[in-house]
């Protein structure tokens, strides 16, 4: 019997994250008390691949190979995943298991760049600093990140890039942060890949 906003948010691989994202700026400014949010993806007619393969989106090989030389294309996944979102004070009041703390959160857009599979890395790089910025903590206390990481040529070394720029800016050492991406082992589920990403860093820590 719930009655909060109820909404479907498509922004294609980032869907799950923008929900999360969306339900947490509600819990910040106290107008929700609790939030159900996640993301599903189910590949439901034939026509997909077909677009897939005719754009070159799809892994020759089969499987996903995250930062993997040669890896030239991703496959999709089907999977569905929901977090329950309380403030944290609160949730330590009402005796709740508490799987992990969202410190911050960021959301941009690429804006112009050369083609749909071109991701920009200034807008990268802007929305990875900002999400620092508002977790308040510093690149060098993270130990671990999970990256998009889709096995594509051009869109991992653009990401690997991004992130050793921001990573590096406070921090003369190197190599001080693990990366990893959920694809590799389950493929890439879309509108559920951030969902996936951020269920597995969190069985991490448990």
């Amino acid at each position: 019997n719930l009655h909060g906003p109820s909404m479907t948010t498509d922004s294609m691989c980032s869907s799950s994250l923008t929900s999360i994202h969306l339900a947490c700026q509600d819990l910040k400014h106290g107008t929700t008390d609790l939030a159900i949010a996640g993301g599903v993806n189910v590949s439901i007619h034939p026509n997909k691949y077909l677009m897939l393969s005719a754009g070159q989106f799809i892994s020759t090989k089969g499987h996903c190979e995250s930062f993997g030389e040669g890896g030239d294309g991703y496959v999709p996944a089907e999977g569905v995943g929901i977090t329950v979102l309380k403030r944290l004070n609160e949730a330590e009041q009402d005796g709740d298991h508490i799987y992990g703390v969202i410190l911050g959160s960021a959301l941009n857009h690429g804006g112009k760049t050369n083609g749909y599979s071109v991701p920009n890395p200034k807008a990268q790089r802007s929305v990875i600093a900002q999400a620092l910025k508002d977790s308040r903590i510093d690149a060098d206390w993270v130990s671990y990140v999970e990256a998009h990481g889709t096995g594509t040529k051009l869109g991992d070394p653009i990401e690997i890039a991004a992130l050793s720029q921001v990573f590096g800016r406070g921090s003369q050492e190197k190599a001080f942060c693990r990366i990893g991406s959920a694809k590799s082992n389950i493929g890439h589920c879309e509108g559920a890949a951030g969902i996936s990403g951020l269920s597995k860093v969190l069985l991490q820590m448990e």
